[in-house]
């Protein structure tokens, strides 16, 4: 049911039934510990539960009556494991699911709780003293910048305590080269541009059809403090932060059983966290890049370099712009185009040479990703959420 990727193997294979399968590793990316149930053998209903089964069944509290019974034959893997979970298995997957999933509504309202907690509080420090606007402007823009850290922090803490993930592990910096960060940066940064010029195009369009505007992000700063503020943390604090969440604590726990789940997921998360859909549809590809790169190096670094050389990138396209629009714009065209053709090409060599693979889903692993994954209760309240700003950021012209 999990796979170890450092060392390429399928401990669960179901296309040679009659060899022995290997005993399933732990499946960690990061190295982590095992925190799934320990998986039955081979059903027996003649004989007692073994020693091991009658452990998981006290330890999983999985009702009165012994794991292994039943009426009717079910199916499994070579190694024992059945192929559609029981329903306890089912609530134990998907409790890691909703515990992630709770951790980001929590991170979708606490930074706002927060702010407005702090503006009363500074609207009536304000009655008793004379602040300049500017100052005003560069308190409010740190305190927001500083909620969300707080935030972000706190969900990835509480949630790995809670599901039980190792933080040091996911900063390995010993199991990928620099050629595999350089040239796994190329492909996600080309993805990432690609996917930017596929979302204007469907903006422009959308503008034209239906006369609304599905939102982007405005670059125009309004001072200069809220200038400095966001680049420094677009370009130190976001790459550090949010692959913490998304290609930490939410890749980690929704790869527990399917990991093609978990890169997927991973990436639509991180792109509706962006609340709007001119986003979403460009940061959703490049967050599946970074997770795939995350699986394949066993290591967050690649991702948070790869974000960071990405967001130092279009903040400096951006600064440029403030003084020089014609300059701006001839280092986009230069970055787009280097990333882009770069980028297809390692793509295109990586796939031919089936370099950039995963290892085949067995069908326990799949009857235990997506199906139990978007019909978890959290999962389903997060997409809501986040489509509904999404659709709340649409503006007609």
């Amino acid at each position: 049911m999990e796979e170890n990727f450092i060392n390429g193997q399928n401990p669960s294979p179901d296309n040679n039934p009659s060899q022995q399968a290997p005993q399933p590793q732990p499946y960690s990316y990061y190295g982590g510990q095992q925190t799934s149930p320990p998986q039955p053998q081979p059903y027996n209903y003649n004989q007692p539960l073994p020693p091991q089964q009658q452990q998981y069944q006290q330890q999983y509290s999985y009702g009165q009556t012994p794991y292994m019974q039943a009426v009717a034959p079910v199916e499994t893997m070579p190694n024992g494991i059945p192929v559609i979970p029981r329903a306890e298995e089912k609530k134990f997957i998907k409790k890691h699911y909703n515990i992630t999933s709770w951790m980001l509504i929590v991170n979708t309202f606490l930074p706002i709780i927060l702010l407005y907690l702090f503006l009363g509080f500074y609207e009536l420090m304000t009655l008793f003293s004379d602040f300049p606007y500017g100052i005003d402007m560069s308190i409010k823009t740190t305190a927001v910048v500083l909620f969300y850290i707080i935030s972000d922090l706190l969900i990835v803490f509480i949630g790995c305590k809670a599901t039980k993930i190792k933080l040091a592990p996911l900063f390995n910096m010993k199991s990928f080269s620099a050629s595999y960060l350089l040239i796994g940066a190329a492909i996600a940064i080309g993805m990432n541009l690609t996917a930017i010029l596929a979302s204007s195009l469907l903006e422009t369009g959308v503008e034209n059809i239906f006369g609304v505007m599905l939102v982007g992000p405005d670059d125009t700063p309004p001072s200069f403090i809220y200038m400095i503020i966001d680049s420094v943390y677009a370009v130190l604090i976001a790459p550090f932060i949010e692959e913490l969440v998304f290609r930490g604590f939410v890749l980690k726990n929704f790869s527990r059983y399917n990991v093609y789940t978990g890169i997927i997921m991973s990436g639509l998360l991180f792109g509706l966290m962006h609340g709007n859909f001119y986003q979403l549809i460009f940061t959703a590809p490049f967050g599946i890049a970074l997770a795939y790169m995350t699986v394949k190096s066993n290591s967050i670094v690649p991702a948070m370099f790869t974000h960071f050389l990405a967001n130092a990138g279009v903040t400096a396209i951006n600064l440029i712009g403030l003084n020089d629009a014609e300059l701006s714009d001839g280092f986009f065209v230069l970055w787009l185009g280097f990333f882009i053709v770069v980028g297809l090409i390692f793509l295109i060599i990586g796939l031919s040479s089936k370099m950039i693979r995963l290892p085949k889903n067995t069908k326990a692993e799949k009857k235990r990703g997506f199906p139990l994954a978007f019909t978890s209760h959290a999962v389903i309240i997060y997409i809501i959420i986040q489509l509904v700003e999404c659709f709340m950021a649409i503006e007609k012209l």
